[in-house]
């Protein structure tokens, strides 16, 4: 009881969804015995739409022969699914924005056997306000009911075989199966009727005037009266007009007009003359015009007169609709294999001329199709031409000479692409000779054709140079050997590719347009430049420069330093300088910065400091040409280690620290041990030594005798030193 309660509460919140659209809906009835039976509620909504889903579940409302109420069964969907969009015949195709969804509903109840026998009724509202044969189409519901017998033990109503169609085609025959299944071999009359009402629009109301009552009202139930002009029986334009074999179920017509169409269909079920139950599918055609059969058509020729003349093979291509299977006929009426199956052929023409081309679609088949079209063959239309004469402006005069394929009729138009000695830029001769442009410049030349209904066009470019001018930059520059000169071009030219050849006087050459030469020795040279042009003007030009470059020789300079390498107990250099021309400035650089008189030819130089010593030379001559000279000696680090064997730490001024002398080194360290081996100094600064204390600050170190170790590196060769001795400390 509460879970009734719970789905009744929950179906009431629902009761103000519309369910637009409904198209329609039908109810039947299965026997399980034991007064057991299977009720399938079917409902058919437009899917396109955006009304409210399917109910979930329905309610059938249950009567007695006598309109009493009995109960409510609340039946759940069980599947639902899109109806496969089928054409009426095999030569047509439905448009695929076509969409009807299916929602079928099934529960099982007991109803004991009674007098007066049952009514199964369900309702919901609305039906599309598009719909053509009813008057205020969005006012009227749906009702779906059937009658379960009274004294019959155990019968099962009709049920549909199949689903109706989702649309009809207009002006297309259509053959609809519209039969049941009867399990109990009852007698079955078809007839067209009177679609139901049942529900209403009233959103805010509740009992049988809202879109969902929770209760179907009893029979008898209010007809959906149709328009004028329409009936149950006529319940769409068709020609012929629907009509439904009473004894098949197979409604036939070809309707006539496009829109969405209400109808019922009636199934009466009878035994031994008496009516058992009235099955009845309440549905809504659509009648659409985007239907389409097979259809015959192909390309047209391109009758553009600059691609009619293409030649005699031409690619033909299918543009059919709803074929599987081809046959062309090419048209030439001389010849029985001018046909072919392919979809798109190719086909040479034996001959020009005008061909009736016939394309059938799906051949031999119910669905063929034909179409023709005329096709105009021509031989290929090619133009051409050839331009003879002088690139240069200042010597041209063009011939221009027309090739090609084109008949002898053909007409000829130039443009010369400026004005030209004709004055104007175009022509209609064959051959225009002798033209000559009135500027230099590049001009796009074009000759036109036209030869019958064709015409083609080709396109040339004339070029017309200037006479190249040799331009450069021959500078004369004089320097000192070597001396780096560099060469740049400036010529004046329009064409192709330019050589070029220079002469630097030397014996060298180059072939860049801007070289650099370097002069290694001196003398006096003329350079000389040439180029050659292979396009356009063809021409040579050559110049000789008149201003040398002249390369001034450099002095060299000379002196000595002797000895290469001393110490520094005898750090002294002789110095001794070469003479040198009268034209000649010459002077030292001593390694600390001094400047040699340069009238002083000998001179002792000592050394300040070890290392490297660098002496230069710098000469000039009366050109300003100059030349160095160095020369590097060395004054070595002397090495010398010297370690005293005892000291007196008394402070009495005398022999109070272990002082030893080490020159030569860069890294020191000194370790002192005691005779149980413990540090008892330790240092690495040379002038740090040893005071008889403890790390120099502690107590004092006893009387006696201890070792030391000394490390180091010696400064000049950078090697490794290690000394190990003893020293005692006297007090």
């Amino acid at each position: 009881m509460l879970r009734n309660l719970i789905v009744i509460l929950c179906l009431l919140g629902f009761a103000n969804a519309e369910a637009a659209h409904l198209v329609g809906g039908e109810i039947s009835y299965r026997c399980l015995g034991s007064n057991t039976y299977e009720v399938q509620l079917v409902i058919y909504r437009d899917c396109q739409s955006n009304g409210a889903p399917f109910d979930d579940p329905a309610i059938v409302t249950i009567y007695d022969g006598n309109n009493n109420f009995i109960q409510n069964r609340f039946l759940p969907l069980e599947s639902s699914r899109v109806l496969p969009i089928t054409a009426p015949n095999t030569c047509t195709s439905l448009p695929s924005f076509v969409c009807t969804a299916e929602g079928v509903y099934l529960d099982t109840l007991i109803l004991p056997n009674n007098s007066s026998g049952y009514t199964l009724s369900h309702q919901r509202c609305c039906r599309n306000a598009s719909i053509d044969n009813i008057p205020n189409p969005g006012l009227w519901g749906n009702t779906y009911t059937i009658e379960i017998p009274a004294g019959i033990s155990c019968n099962s109503s009709p049920k549909f075989s199949t689903p109706p169609p989702v649309a009809l085609c207009l002006n297309i025959p259509s053959n609809i199966d519209m039969s049941v299944s009867e399990s109990d071999g009852d007698s079955l009359s078809y007839s067209l009727c009177y679609p139901l009402h049942g529900g209403g629009n009233q959103t805010t109301a509740t009992g049988p005037n809202s879109p969902r009552p929770d209760t179907a009202t009893p029979p008898p139930y209010t007809l959906v009266p149709f328009s004028a002009g329409y009936s149950s029986n006529f319940p769409l334009p068709g020609n012929p007009a629907f009509s439904l074999d009473p004894q098949t179920g197979i409604l036939t017509g070809t309707p006539t007009q496009v829109g969405q169409y209400v109808f019922a269909i009636c199934v009466q079920e009878w035994r031994n003359g008496q009516l058992l139950s009235t099955l009845r599918r309440d549905f809504q055609f659509n009648v659409t015009n985007a239907c389409r059969g097979t259809a015959s058509n192909f390309q047209q020729q391109n009758t553009d007169p600059y691609q009619l003349c293409s030649g005699r093979t031409v690619q033909f291509n299918e543009l059919c609709f709803n074929a599987t299977s081809f046959y062309w006929d090419f048209g030439v009426n001389t010849l029985s294999n001018d046909t072919s199956t392919l979809a798109n052929p190719s086909y040479t023409y034996p001959d020009t001329g005008v061909y009736l081309v016939t394309l059938v679609a799906n051949p031999g088949s119910a669905c063929a199709d034909t179409s023709q079209q005329i096709y105009r063959i021509y031989d290929r239309l090619s133009v051409d031409f050839d331009i003879g004469g002088q690139a240069c402006f200042d010597a041209h005069a063009f011939n221009f000479t027309p090739k090609g394929n084109y008949s002898d009729s053909a007409k000829f138009y130039w443009n010369f692409g400026a004005l030209t000695n004709r004055g104007s830029n175009t022509s209609t001769e064959k051959t225009p000779r002798n033209v000559v442009y009135n500027l230099p410049g590049t001009y796009q030349v074009s000759l036109e054709v036209e030869d019958g209904a064709c015409r083609e066009i080709h396109l040339d470019t004339v070029e017309l140079f200037s006479r190249p001018v040799l331009k450069h930059d021959l500078s004369s520059p004089s320097g000192c050997v070597p001396l780096i000169a560099e060469f740049r071009d400036s010529s004046e030219y329009s064409g192709g590719r330019l050589l070029h050849f220079w002469d630097f006087g030397d014996g060298s050459s180059s072939s860049q347009a801007n070289p650099s030469h370097l002069y290694e020795k001196p003398g006096t040279y003329f350079v000389s430049h040439r180029i050659i042009s292979e396009s356009g003007c063809i021409d040579t030009l050559f110049e000789r420069s008149d201003i040398p470059i002249v390369v001034h020789p450099k002095p060299e300079s000379s002196f000595r330093v002797s000895p290469a390498k001393t110490d520094i107990y005898n750090p002294n250099f002789q110095i001794a300088l070469d003479p040198q021309g009268s034209n000649v400035q010459t002077w030292l650089l001593l390694p600390d910065g001094r400047r040699l008189d340069p009238r002083q030819t000998e001179f002792i130089y000592t050394a300040q400091d070890t290392g490297r010593q660098q002496f230069f030379q710098f000469t000039q001559n009366e050109h300003g040409c100059l030349d160095t000279m160095l020369i590097e000696t060395y004054v070595s680090y002397p090495f010398r280690v010297y370690i005293p064997n005892a000291f007196s730490p008394n402070n009495d001024g005398k022999n109070d620290f272990f002082s030893y002398s080490i020159l030569g080194t860069n890294e020191f360290e000194i370790i002192i041990f005691n005779r149980w081996g413990e540090r008892v100094f330790q240092s690495q600064d040379l002038t740090n030594f040893w005071n008889g204390r403890i790390q120099n600050s502690q107590e004092n170190a006893p009387t006696g005798v201890y070792s030391y170790q000394i490390r180091l590196r010696i400064k000049e060769s950078g090697e490794s030193y290690f000394k190990r001795g003893y020293v005692s400390l006297l007090r």
